[in-house]
């Protein structure tokens, strides 16, 4: 009897380990790229730090799954480097000819290429690196050092990183260095791409440079000065086709505007994005660089994961032209002539001025769509306002001819500045 009792205790001991285990044996972690690095998908909440965590380890009880026992306690482990933004010193150096040898950055090694392994990640073999392309730009030069993780590393990272399904935070440790020294590793294809957002002299533009030439230029907003886009170099971070964007104004009020498209997030709530708008080329959103449609979409197609973002300059008007009289009764400063009548839709935009035109707003209208008016389709202006037809900002809108006024909003995602 008691043999028996001993065998029925062992067996349910025995089941209830099997149970236990479940947890180490298939609910192991694993990455998750999803909707943070999938473009199109259409998004609500959007930050960085959110998404660094939506990328990252899931899940629970990898840590007890099988032990080996004391041969695995007395092998040594190796320690990679935990690199990031503004480090320096040997291990970001073998980091930079890595991933120049992998064709992830605007400069190439000549000579013979240094075998960079985890063995010489604190003395790399010495290398020469020059720029791949003879006119690169002076802004892009500026933040490059060998030994320096600035932002052209952490650019080339973010690329790596979204090559590799890994998740996108613009950190290298110890996954990344793993994928990096591997035989497998993805090299980059595609021809170096950087923008450049020059603010003065007016009208404020948005260039593209790719493999050496610059492919494509357009009127762009950035942000007004009660919410102005942060001078200085990002890096891509997140991408979306499509996104409702929300949030507060300089005034306090809020906006939600669905489907803005085209969104590159660079810093933070900040990104390169298109918005209707009946003009382009001065302050009007609250941080973001909007672009027209057409011209986001073209951005889209050229830049991805790791492009490089310089904003630059400080917007300063044109002169304003001298006034003149053609004779007769005009409309009131500030009017396209259609007088002050109600529901601008610009008087909640968190704007310098009241029921003005596109002046008046400091961010993107309701709608991204390029058939939807932004603004009211009763008036044009307001006459406590300043309309682009009176301003001192440009003219050459490639926006909608349906309506000359802005949204009641100054134009951010959730807590993703437009």
């Amino acid at each position: 009897m008691k043999q028996q009792r001993a065998w029925t205790a062992g067996l349910i001991l025995t089941a209830c380990a099997a149970i236990t285990g479940c947890g180490s044996l298939f609910g192991g972690a694993g990455r998750t790229s999803g909707a943070a690095s999938t473009p199109g998908v259409n998004a609500t909440t959007v930050s960085e730090k959110g998404v660094a965590a939506a990328g990252g380890q899931t899940g629970s009880g990898t840590g007890s799954a099988k032990s080996t026992g004391k041969a695995d306690a007395n092998k040594p482990s190796f320690h990679f480097p935990t690199l990031t933004l503004g480090d320096s010193g040997p291990a970001v150096l073998a980091l930079n000819e890595r991933l120049a040898e992998l064709g992830y950055l605007p400069v190439a090694l000549t000579g013979t290429e240094p075998k960079i392994t985890q063995e010489n990640l604190s003395s790399p073999p010495q290398a020469t690196f020059t720029w791949r392309y003879a006119n690169t730009p002076a802004s892009l030069q500026a933040d490059w050092a060998p030994d320096t993780f600035t932002q052209i590393t952490r650019g080339a990272v973010i690329a790596f990183q979204h090559q590799q399904g890994l998740a996108v935070d613009g950190v290298v440790g110890s996954e990344v260095w793993q994928a990096l020294l591997s035989a497998s590793a993805a090299s980059d294809s595609d021809a170096y791409t950087y923008i450049l957002v020059t603010e003065s002299p007016a009208p404020e533009r948005l260039q593209v440079w790719r493999a050496g030439q610059w492919v494509f230029s357009s009127a762009a907003n950035t942000g007004v000065p009660a919410a102005p886009t942060p001078d200085g170099t990002f890096a891509i971070y997140l991408r979306y086709q499509s996104q409702t964007m929300s949030g507060t104004n300089p005034d306090g009020t809020k906006y939600v505007d669905p489907g803005v498209p085209y969104i590159n997030y660079f810093d933070g709530s900040d990104a390169v994005h298109g918005f209707q708008r009946a003009a382009y080329g001065y302050p009007q959103s609250v941080g973001c660089v909007e672009l027209p449609i057409d011209a986001a979409r073209t951005v889209w197609s050229l830049v991805d994961y790791g492009t490089l973002v310089t904003v630059t300059g400080h917007y300063t008007a044109p002169a304003k032209p001298p006034a003149t009289s053609t004779g007769g009764s005009s409309p009131a400063k500030g009017s396209t002539g259609s007088g002050t009548s109600k529901g601008s839709g610009s008087s909640k935009g968190g704007s310098p001025s009241k029921g003005s035109g596109p002046t008046n707003s400091t961010g993107p209208a309701n709608s991204t769509s390029p058939t939807n008016s932004t603004g009211s389709t009763n008036s044009t202006g307001s006459s406590s306002g300043t309309s682009p037809t009176n301003s001192t900002s440009p003219t050459n809108s490639t926006g909608s001819t349906n309506s000359t006024v802005s949204s009641n909003r100054t134009g951010a995602a959730n807590g993703t500045d437009s």
